[in-house]
């Protein structure tokens, strides 16, 4: 009985009204199909990457037979799979003994090592589990994806002198361009993992053909170089920021710029200096020595010979020897001072200060002289050491605000797309409501009858409006609506004669109940 009366309510509905339902029932499909199919779609995940043609058959196989949905890309080198079967496919094909993927060995090449093993292959198998634990270290950084490492280890030299050095060149691919903090974190990595290899003599390499690290004394002096441009631009933009943020809590923001320009010396000196205290002596030690030889005749003693015997001296017997000798040794106290001076002390700085005048912000103009004695007092200027410091008051231009149109299209361009759709179906929702006011209109037009043939309102009642709708427009005055014929809308009939009869009114009634809807 409900749904014949349904069926029966749908019947007498007028052309218009079945229009507008059978839109909105398409549109409504329409968007839940699409719903169901965003909400459907799984996200994809890579499941391997860089394969080559008989592995990536070998992937495939396997999961056709797992029953995995997959996407291949890059031209065959990467498959996906969906993100929440990412762990379970690969554990099923690790079980079913599909490899995919660059396998780098490490350390596990030593436990293939047998008792038949030659030292020759011994050394091999240990330079290459080095390679390949160096190269696990280096994919673990998020910015490098493979890493290609060769060791070249010379052999021993019978003197050190002629030993040659131990070389290595590493090769990496990597998601974005490298840093050199990077580039100076795989060459320490590389040399303190091998021993006797030198910084300098590791060569990097980006797979695009690009140098980042050449060995020799040129690397590094170019490391060397590029971490004191590091250390002096750290150092100003230190300096600058601290000088800015005491100006902006002086003046406000964006009313002044500062630029600090440094020279400092890289050069390490070492300086030993030993004092010794004058009044300070003290006898450590001291010896005494007195001879004395009197008599007459040749002395007891001669020269030694060539033999070794003695030969007598001949003399005349008298003689007399004496010999007093006194030695002291003193203790002084002494002061040693060794003074090393570290790289990056400040030779010299530059400052420049530009501050806003005021003439074309309106703003109270700054006093350049406490500017610069502020700003010297705060970076300890000497001028004596050669510190410069300007302050110069200059006109600033006042930052002009992008019109409604740019700010619009700026907001347009960092929109998602799923922020659009509120305003794709309030879109839609416009387009079928003024299909519906433009077929009622015609509807209302085309069966317009005459007063006399037009049946009353029974009992004479206005049909109810929604809410804001003038009354007055429909019944007032006396005057009833009029009907559309025997078994017609009397309601339909009402509005229609109020849209002809006051056209403004009701195109704001309309306009109101829209922005409702949107609200």
């Amino acid at each position: 009985m409900a749904q014949r009366s349904f069926i029966d309510s749908v019947q007498v509905l007028p052309l218009a009204h079945k229009v507008v339902a059978g839109s909105a029932l398409v549109v409504l499909a329409l968007a839940g199909f699409l719903f169901f199919q965003w909400a459907s779609t799984p996200t994809f995940a890579v499941l391997y990457n860089e394969l080559d043609d008989r592995q990536l058959s070998e992937v495939i196989e396997g999961l056709d037979s797992q029953g995995v949905q997959y996407q291949v890309e890059a031209g065959g080198t990467r498959i996906l799979v969906p993100r929440s079967q990412v762990a379970t496919a690969r554990a099923r094909l690790a079980s079913d003994g599909v490899s995919a993927g660059v396998s780098v060995e490490g350390y596990e090449l030593l436990d293939q090592s047998g008792l038949s093993v030659s030292d020759f292959r011994q050394q091999i198998d240990y330079k290459r589990a080095i390679e390949g634990e160096l190269s696990r270290t280096l994919v673990a950084m998020d910015a490098i994806t493979s890493a290609d490492i060769l060791i070249v280890v010379p052999e021993e030299a019978l003197f050190a002198q002629n030993q040659d050095p131990t070389t290595a060149s590493v090769l990496i691919d990597s998601l974005r361009p490298l840093t050199v903090t990077e580039i100076e974190t795989i060459t320490f990595l590389v040399s303190s993992a091998v021993e006797g290899l030198e910084p300098d003599a590791v060569a990097v390499a980006h797979v695009d053909g690009q140098v980042l690290n050449a060995p020799g004394n040129a690397a590094g002096s170019s490391t060397v170089s590029n971490r004191n441009l590091r250390m002096v631009e750290d150092f100003e933009s230190s300096l600058a920021s601290d000088v800015q943020a005491l100006l902006v809590t002086m003046l406000g923001p964006d009313r002044s710029s500062v630029i600090v320009r440094a020279d400092l010396s890289f050069d390490e000196q070492s300086v030993e200096t030993q004092t010794f205290e004058q009044d300070t002596a003290t006898p450590l030690r001291e010896q005494l020595l007195n001879e004395q030889l009197n008599g007459s005749g040749a002395p007891p003693v001669g020269t030694v010979g060539v033999n070794g015997e003695e030969l007598p001296v001949d003399g005349d017997g008298a003689y007399t020897y004496l010999r007093d000798e006194s030695t002291t040794e003193y203790g002084i106290n002494n002061t040693t001072t060794l003074s090393v001076t570290a790289p990056g002390s400040v030779k010299s700085l530059s400052v420049a200060v530009a501050v806003d005048d005021g003439s074309g912000t309106g703003l109270p103009a700054p006093n350049p002289t406490q500017i610069e004695a502020l700003v010297t007092a705060a970076l300890g200027l000497n001028l004596e050491r050669g510190d410069q410091i300007e302050v110069s008051a200059v006109a600033f231009a006042l930052a002009e605000e992008p019109d409604a149109a740019t700010a619009a299209a700026a907001e347009e361009a960092t929109a998602s797309p799923l922020d659009q759709l509120p305003s794709l179906l309030g879109a839609v929702a416009v387009v079928l409501i003024a299909a519906a006011l433009l077929f009622m209109t015609r509807s209302g037009k085309g069966g317009k009858k005459s007063a006399g043939d037009a049946a009353a309102i029974p009992g004479g009642a206005a049909p109810a409006l929604p809410p804001g709708a003038p009354q007055a427009a429909i019944g007032g005055g006396g005057q009833e609506l009029v009907g559309v014929g025997a078994g017609g809308n009397a309601l339909e009939a009402g509005v229609m004669q109020l849209a002809e009869s006051r056209p403004e009114e009701v195109a704001g009634l309309v306009k109101d109940w829209l922005q409702e809807g949107e609200s």
